[in-house]
């Protein structure tokens, strides 16, 4: 496969999700990258703003940006952190918790979606070679500086 195909092909699908999951999700007011953030929210209860810019691998600004809309909707809150002051964390509202069922199964569908036809090992398989190509992309955007195309 040309490299070019393999980048048109991702972007493809990452368009193709984000279409379907904003479709769903517009009820709420919430963008695909503010369901992103409410699903790690979720998934991990006072999780601190520098671990979540980490994790979606934006900058501290894109996530302040993000969070403030959640939490203006009333959707996430965020605390200071007690034991370091330096650190907010960030909780689902009650609000919040109204409104993870229907999140959640918007992403079961989408993964669903996006496998059917696939069997059980295939999709193992795949997030293998997924998480490989995350591991060398990261290794690829720290040689980003480097003059040398090696």
């Amino acid at each position: 496969m040309k490299p070019n195909k393999f980048g048109l092909l991702i972007r493809g699908i990452t368009a193709n999700v984000n279409l379907f999951i904003g479709s769903k999700i517009e009820k709420y007011g919430i963008k695909q990258g503010q369901f992103e953030y409410f699903l790690l929210i979720y998934n991990t209860p006072g999780i601190n703003q520098l671990e979540l810019a980490r994790l979606k691998n934006v900058g501290k600004a894109s996530a302040t940006k993000a969070l403030k809309i959640l939490e203006n909707d009333g959707f996430v809150k965020r605390e200071i952190d007690k034991k370091d002051r330096r650190n907010t964390l960030c909780y689902i509202t009650k609000k919040g918790e109204k409104i993870v069922d229907d999140l959640m199964d918007v992403k079961t569908k989408a993964e669903k979606k996006l496998f059917k036809g696939f069997k059980n090992e295939d999709i193992k398989v795949f997030y293998k070679y997924l998480m490989l190509l995350n591991e060398n992309s990261k290794n690829l955007a720290a040689d980003s500086d480097e003059e040398s195309l090696d």
